[in-house]
């Protein structure tokens, strides 16, 4: 039986055949990790049916050379080093290649690079074509290898939210906090944090992505918490928001409403049903309260290898919302309403679709209220 890898090769081919392509030049990162399981800060992969170049430099040669070898490898692929640059060393492996028309990730690819790599292959038989998503197409159902990750990154985060939540406290500054739990996701098994964490609090919190700042905490303050971590290359990512006491009577409606709404949302998924309305679920809900203005974001975000991925959950008619969830999907559900001068609240879970629904990847309390 082919490994993991080798199945991912086979089936982007398959899209490869779908746009008359005789190879892919690989340049956004990620999808180098996706389809080698190297995770490097530079690199390339030239995929071809029969073959699978990756291109790296000095700096991760021992480790490409021990995963070429290995049992978890691709079939075919291929150690190039690189010798005076990237760019050279990919226009001589195109020259070389055989290959007519090759793909190019227009969307990692900059303007410069393509200028340059296009004109030093005039007079080679090499066509480059711009081309997008081919294997992001793959990445947005998750195999089961790359569920167990999930499933573990949603246990350590999940066991992280009670001690992240005693945290917050009268007094303490929102960028203190934020580096109390960045520490926190360490010592609970996470890699790295997947994207800045978010403290805000009092009227910082009605904004959706504020920066943690030097604000100190005070009773009363809506504090608005949003962390995430890396388990063996794949992102989780929670929001919380608390209350320190004491709680007024509208900050406990606006509360009890998102929470409202996110369990309306998670409800509605299952496969077969349409990303959009997903989020639709969610903002009725809101509506009910009064409240659908406030949110001005999409309900959610596909997860991954990276922290913003497909499918992209918010309303219809939005890029990307149009996907029909499948078995395998994995993405956040995190509603929100936000005043203006008076505080937000945020609740966010991860979830991953299964054939009759989903299942709820995270978990950790929703209280209001702390100390």
């Amino acid at each position: 039986m082919p490994n993991q890898l080798t199945v991912r090769h086979h089936a982007l081919c398959g899209r490869l055949a779908e746009h008359a392509l005789d190879a892919l030049l690989v340049t956004h990162l990620p999808n180098i990790a996706y389809l080698t399981g190297l995770r490097a800060s530079a690199g390339s992969v030239l995929v071809a049916p029969d073959r699978v170049h990756l291109v790296i430099d000095s700096r991760y040669s021992t480790v490409a050379a021990t995963l070429v070898s290995s049992a978890w490898a691709p079939d075919g692929l291929q150690l190039v080093r690189v010798n005076q640059s990237y760019e050279e060393t990919i226009r001589i492996l195109l020259g070389r290649s055989g290959h007519r028309r090759v793909g190019v990730e227009s969307e990692s690819m900059s303007l410069r690079q393509w200028n340059w790599l296009n004109d030093s292959l005039q007079g080679t038989e090499v066509t480059l074509v711009p081309v997008e998503g081919l294997v992001e197409a793959g990445r947005i159902v998750k195999d089961e290898q790359e569920l167990a990750s999930f499933r573990a990154a949603g246990q350590l985060i999940s066991e992280a939210v009670s001690p992240i939540l005693k945290l917050v406290r009268i007094g303490g500054r929102e960028r203190e906090i934020a580096a109390e739990i960045d520490l926190t996701l360490v010592t609970h098994g996470f890699e790295d944090r997947a994207f800045p964490t978010i403290v805000a609090s009092g009227p910082n919190s009605a904004l959706p992505h504020a920066h943690p700042s030097e604000r100190a905490l005070e009773a009363g303050d809506l504090v608005l918490l949003d962390f995430g971590g890396v388990y063996d290359g794949y992102c989780v990512d929670l929001s919380r928001t608390v209350c320190i006491d004491p709680v007024d009577e509208e900050v406990s409606r606006v509360h009890a409403a998102v929470c409202e709404a996110q369990q309306a949302a998670i409800a509605t998924v299952c496969p077969g049903v349409v990303a959009s309305e997903v989020d639709a679920a969610a903002r009725s809900t809101l509506a009910r309260y009064e409240l659908a203005e406030t949110f001005g974001h999409g309900t959610g975000h596909g997860l991954g290898l990276e922290i913003h991925e497909a499918p992209r959950v918010g309303q219809s008619g939005q890029p990307g919302t149009g996907a029909i969830l499948r078995p395998g999907m994995v993405f956040t559900i995190e509603p929100g309403v936000y005043l203006p001068g008076v505080g937000g609240v945020r609740i966010e879970d991860d979830v991953v679709v299964t054939e009759d629904g989903c299942e709820l990847l995270t978990n950790g309390s929703r209280d209001l209220t702390t100390w």
